[in-house]
């Protein structure tokens, strides 16, 4: 079960377990979140912290680096970047040696699944990709010598990088693209991705727009509930 409230080393106020139907930056990683969240519910605070920041264990492993225990830390290191997503680790982060990753991307689920009118999608995340990403069109993205995670789907068609898609979900934050989707009442629980002019389509590409935002909204920490009906308007 989860706790409802908390008391957290980062804010003077308790924070409450809620929902945000729009993106908000973490104050704890400085990345942004999508969904559950721990929350400050003053007046004048805007505090939030990913489910994931606010919880963070000690210590912790990933498959991708087996060898490696990874410790909390509490501050980014400037210049340093994050192995998953390529964004630099400015809030809190783990490291491994080298090797740093941001709360959410060291906890991004290894599996994404997916069904949409019969359609059933999986995709795995891999430390490389083995196709072109959809999005940059390039199998590599490099940072220096860094090379990003990717989610891959088990057909092969489909391939997003994670720092392609986190950089999309900023462009769109940015641009204030969320704020405006969820005025007209348009998220439902999940993100709706804006293509190329600025206009969500019910037929063309479906299944690849729903892939990346099932993408989207794990790289955001929040839970894909209706996507379906957000996408295709169902």
């Amino acid at each position: 079960m989860k706790i409802t409230e908390i008391k957290h080393f980062s804010h003077r106020h308790k924070l409450e377990l809620s929902y945000s139907k729009t993106p908000y930056q973490c104050d704890g990683c400085k990345e942004l979140g999508f969904g559950s969240c721990y929350q400050c519910n003053k007046t004048k605070c805007n505090y939030h912290l990913h489910e994931i920041c606010a919880v963070a264990e000690p210590f912790a492993t990933h498959s991708f680096s087996k060898n490696s225990n990874f410790k909390f830390k509490k501050k980014g290191k400037r210049g340093k970047a994050c192995k998953a997503c390529g964004k630099d680790v400015q809030g809190f982060m783990y490291k491994s040696k080298e090797t740093y990753l941001h709360p959410c991307c060291l906890k991004l689920p290894s599996t994404l699944n997916g069904d949409i009118n019969g359609e059933s999608l999986r995709l795995n995340l891999e430390v490389k990709a083995s196709t072109k990403c959809l999005i940059c069109q390039n199998k590599e993205i490099y940072k220096g010598k860094l090379k990003g995670w990717a989610f891959i789907s088990s057909c092969g068609k489909h391939c997003y990088h994670v720092v392609c898609v986190n950089n999309m979900n900023f462009e769109n934050w940015k641009t204030g693209y969320f704020s405006r989707l969820q005025s007209s009442g348009g998220t439902n629980g999940s993100v709706l991705i804006k293509e190329e002019n600025g206009k969500s389509s019910k037929n063309k590409g479906w299944l690849k727009r729903y892939a990346l935002e099932l993408v989207a909204n794990a790289i955001l920490g929040g839970v894909l509930t209706t996507a379906a009906g957000s996408l295709l308007g169902l």
